[in-house]
C-alpha cells in the first residue's frame, strides 16, 4: 500500500523500481493512489475512471449524480499532454461547463491540486513564458503545447502545490495537507 504521494513519487517517478522500464502513466497513478483516497473521503466509487476517448466524459475520474455529470478530475503524470480535443475544449474554449472541475498533476518535485480554471491560467502563462506571442487557438490535429508538470507546479496559486517530502515524517505531514485540500476540492 502506498501511504503518501511522496512514496508514489519515489517508487514510480524518481527512482523507478521497474528496472529499465518507463514509469507507469497517469492511469496507474489514478488507480493505485488517487481512487482509494477519493473513496475514503467520499465513500463513492467513481462512475468513470480514465475514460480516455469516451466522448462526453469530462476527466479521468468522473462522478455522476441524477444521471448528469457532477464532478470530473483530470490527472497528469510527469508531462501535461493535452490531445487536440482536450486542448480545444478545455483550454481554447472559455465555456467552463465543459471543463473538468479539478486538475491534479504529479511530478518528481511534488503534486498540484487546483480548479481547472486555475490550471488553465497557469498552463497558458507557462506556455507564453517561452513564446510571448502565443494565444490558445483551436488545433486541427496533434496535441497542445506539452509542459513538464514540474515546470507548471510552481506557477499554481499559493496552497495548490505540495512538494515531495524529504523524509518519512515529512511525507506524512505533507500527505495530510494534501488530503485536506483534496477533501475540500471534492466537496460537492
Amino acid at each position: 500500500m502506498l501511504n503518501t504521494y511522496s512514496e508514489y513519487i519515489d517508487r514510480y517517478l524518481s527512482k523507478s523500481g521497474l528496472s529499465k522500464r518507463p514509469c507507469p502513466g497517469e492511469h496507474h497513478f489514478v488507480s493505485a493512489y488517487l481512487v482509494p483516497r477519493l473513496f475514503k473521503l467520499n465513500q463513492r466509487v467513481p462512475d468513470y475512471i480514465n475514460p480516455d476517448g469516451t466522448k462526453g466524459i469530462i476527466g479521468d475520474v468522473v462522478y455522476y449524480k441524477d444521471h448528469e455529470h457532477q464532478f470530473g478530475i483530470e490527472a497528469k503524470l510527469g508531462t501535461i499532454r493535452l490531445t487536440k480535443g482536450e486542448f480545444n475544449e478545455w483550454v481554447v474554449n472559455t465555456e467552463s461547463s465543459r471543463w473538468p472541475h479539478t486538475f491534479i498533476g504529479i511530478g518528481t518535485s511534488g503534486i498540484g491540486l487546483c480548479s481547472w480554471a486555475e490550471f488553465r491560467s497557469a498552463y497558458i502563462a507557462s506556455v507564453t513564458e517561452k513564446n510571448s506571442g502565443w494565444v490558445p487557438r483551436s488545433l486541427s490535429e496533434g496535441y497542445g503545447p506539452m509542459k513538464s508538470v514540474n515546470m507548471l507546479l510552481p506557477k499554481l496559486p499559493n496552497g495548490k502545490f505540495f512538494p515531495k517530502g524529504a523524509d518519512p515524517k515529512d511525507y506524512a505531514d505533507l500527505e495530510d495537507s494534501f488530503i485536506k485540500a483534496l477533501e475540500k476540492e471534492i466537496a460537492c
